[in-house]
């Protein structure tokens, strides 16, 4: 009888566990762009075309994680983007501690994102989509830093950046 409840405890754990960690891929991320396993010492700098993602060490803790980092279609996000925006970037991440198996969702050192790009203006938006079935998008409580930079009279390139404190949310970076 004890082993019955100990199993059906350790069943439920469980199920709580994965109800808490949905998978970005089945909302709306299903292209893997990376995949790299994370020594606790490594500090990673990943440049993905016009993202560049700063891992520090230690960010995932004290065990080796691996860390996955998901796209989405951004013509598909376009209908979520605020009037007069348009998605350039619709990703997530999948942070997964190897020793446990269990989804890492809160970040013990944040991850550094960055955006690269003429459509990068100080109008661009850095938005938190939720793992729900419709999703919630809205601004990150916390305003991108953007910079732009001339590199000619009728040429810029910019650049939005963003703290990344876990993997609880996808995000679009979007611009007029």
């Amino acid at each position: 009888m004890v082993k019955r409840w100990l199993l059906l405890a350790f069943l439920l754990s469980l199920a709580l566990v994965w109800a808490q960690a949905p998978d970005p891929a089945q909302f709306g991320f299903p292209q893997v762009k990376a995949s790299l396993i994370v020594q606790p010492w490594d500090y990673l700098r990943l440049g993905l075309g016009s993202m560049v993602l700063t891992v520090p060490s230690g960010a995932f803790g004290q065990d080796p994680a691996r860390l996955e980092i998901l796209l989405g279609d951004p013509n598909q996000w376009q209908a979520y983007a605020p009037k007069g925006q348009k998605v350039l970037l619709a990703f997530a991440l999948r942070v997964t501690n190897l020793k446990t198996g269990q989804r890492i969702l809160g970040f013990a050192q944040p991850l550094h994102f960055a955006f690269y790009g003429p459509a990068i203006t100080p109008e661009a938006q850095y938005l938190d989509v939720t793992f729900t079935n419709p999703p919630n998008v809205s601004p990150n409580p916390v305003k991108p830093t953007i910079q732009v930079f001339p590199l000619g009279p009728r040429h810029q390139n910019g650049r939005l950046s963003h703290p990344i404190a876990g993997a609880g949310v996808g995000w679009l970076v979007t611009a007029p």
